[in-house]
């Protein structure tokens, strides 16, 4: 079955109606024992109501607007027509039940849970009427099997209403799920979400405007077989905001839209469809979807759909419900994407401060000390060719740091003594100043980036403690345990600046500190100042 038959709830209710009375028909003709009063006008009931069930199919089989409107009508007649045969037929070829259950149905497909107790109860009562009025004619009253009758018909419209209630439906969606479910960065998340919702409604053409709140202008896609265009609406209230998906037919003028209770109501197409968006889609017959996300806006077009019925309402909300949390998701993986690649701007900006800048610091250092010599006479050759080797050591370096950062290894924490202590000496004749290093002995390893975070922190510390505090000495111990690595700098330097009651931490080695998920302390006493660190071996903070 073609999945527009499968959609269209209304087609399978008057295609129900058909079956069912023909069958009824039928039945009667062949058992001479009915119908048990007036033969003749039940006859002609019954030929009138399979010819008009008949006339219902083909009049809505392909118009959801006749069904929509025919609806009320045919239920009346429905009802009608169920109370006049328990009247005039009894016994096991009545046919009550098939048809209390038929039109129950039909109300809670169509209308929901209100529609659905109103039927039940004028059926209930109806039948007792009719059933009272059938005995009386007759003389006879078969006390049981009426009230077990009337019982029967009171448990199922309680459990009809409980459907009409709770609206259980299967999804409709299928397929299309999956193309708009998929957790990855579309490029083009709204060319993905119109495509989706075509093949979703079985479309062979689409439009999308979408407009965000602090744009004037509008943007328009469409679909048309298989080709993408798109185009600029200068004015972005082209985008209207219609409540609830609504089915549209522009050349009749005609619209539907559900209320918040799921009545049908006839709306106005023209008054939810922006003159622009008439002009430039031209459309003709089809489904509209309204979209919202935070800080947009749009609504979807989906022409050419298989089989349109007022059942595509529903599928309309899932479609917007599953294009809206696809762009909502795109929208907040573009966001995290954003906010990584601050972070590692962030990152860059200060690993060139702790690295390039500081040692183009120290070099400037040495070369005003350089200058203050050259008055004295002094040759500058000597201290030339060490800055010149400082600074091919220091181009070797960050080599070994990208290295190092591409291949994700780890390295043992005695390798990274014998770096930091190559380091110390490195920054010892770049300052001016007296560094020493010490390391405790242990086998464990450590992860590359925190090598790189170690060498940065040495390299900031010592500048801080030379440019900031005026050090002469500065002590560096590395010591590792349990699952963090431990560095503590002493320098013999003035005392840093207080701030909000305390000694102020160094900003840049404080913001690395945290991003690597350690802890930063900083103490003074005796004339010295101590800045311990402990940063985890597990990696960096998420």
């Amino acid at each position: 079955m073609g999945r527009g038959l499968q959609l269209a709830s209304g087609r399978v209710i008057a295609l129900g109606r058909l079956l069912l009375a023909t069958l009824f028909l039928v039945v009667i003709w062949v058992d001479v024992a009915q119908p048990a009063q007036f033969p003749v006008q039940t006859y002609a009931l019954l030929i009138g109501y399979v010819a008009l069930a008949a006339a219902l199919l083909l009049a809505t089989w392909s118009n959801w607007w006749l069904d929509a409107n025919l609806a009320g009508p045919a239920l009346a007649i429905d009802i009608a027509w169920f109370t006049a045969l328990v009247y005039l037929t009894q016994g096991d070829r009545s046919p009550f039940f098939p048809f209390f259950i038929f039109i129950l149905l039909a109300a809670a497909i169509r209308w929901g849970w209100r529609a659905t107790a109103l039927s039940a109860v004028l059926l209930t009562l109806l039948y007792f009427i009719a059933g009272i009025a059938a005995v009386a004619a007759k003389n006879q009253f078969d006390a049981d099997i009426f009230i077990a009758r009337t019982g029967y018909l009171v448990i199922l419209s309680l459990i009809l209403i409980w459907f009409g209630v709770n609206q259980w439906r299967v999804r409709l969606l299928g397929p299309t799920d999956a193309m708009l479910d998929a957790v990855i960065v579309d490029p083009t998340p709204l060319e993905s979400s119109l495509r989706a919702a075509m093949a979703g409604a079985r479309a062979s053409a689409g439009a999308l405007v979408w407009s965000k709140t602090h744009k004037s202008r509008a943007t328009l896609l469409v679909i048309m077989d298989g080709e993408l265009t798109v185009s600029k609406l200068e004015s972005a209230g082209a985008v209207p905001a219609a409540a609830a998906p609504f089915l549209y037919d522009q050349r009749r003028g005609h619209a539907l839209m559900r209320d918040p209770n799921r009545n049908l109501r006839p709306i106005s197409p023209t008054g939810h469809v922006d003159p622009q968006i008439l002009a430039a889609l031209k459309l003709d017959e089809g489904l509209a979807i309204p979209l919202a996300v935070e800080g947009a806006r749009g609504q979807l077009y989906l022409e050419r759909v298989s089989g349109l019925s007022i059942d595509h309402l529903e599928l309309g909300a899932e479609i917007a419900i599953a294009v809206a949390t696809h762009l909502q998701r795109q929208a907040l993986m573009r966001a995290a994407e954003d906010s990584a690649e601050a972070r590692s701007r962030l990152a860059i900006a200060r690993d060139l401060h702790d690295s390039v800048v500081q040692f183009l610091a120290g070099a400037a250092f040495r070369l005003e000390a350089m200058k203050r010599s050259e008055a004295t006479g002094r040759t500058l050759t000597p201290e030339l060719n060490e800055l010149k080797e400082l600074m091919l050591q220091e181009q070797t370096e960050l080599r070994s740091f990208i290295t190092a950062l591409r291949t994700g290894s780890h390295i043992e924490l005695a390798e990274l003594g014998r770096e930091l202590q190559a380091l110390a000496a490195r920054l010892s004749r770049q300052w001016d100043v007296q560094c020493t290093f010490s390391a405790e002995r242990n086998a464990m390893t450590v992860p590359t980036t925190l090598y790189f975070d170690a060498q940065q922190l040495v390299r900031e510390a010592v500048a801080n403690a030379v440019r900031h505090a005026g050090a002469k000495n500065v002590s560096i111990r590395l010591a590792g345990e349990n699952d963090e690595v431990r560095l503590d700098f002493i320098n013999d330097g003035a005392a840093y600046p207080r701030s909000g009651g305390g000694r102020r931490l160094p900003g840049s080695m404080a913001e690395r500190v945290a991003a690597a998920g350690g802890v930063l302390d900083l103490s003074r006493g005796m004339g010295v100042t101590k800045v311990s660190i402990s940063l985890p071996i597990s990696g960096r903070a998420a």
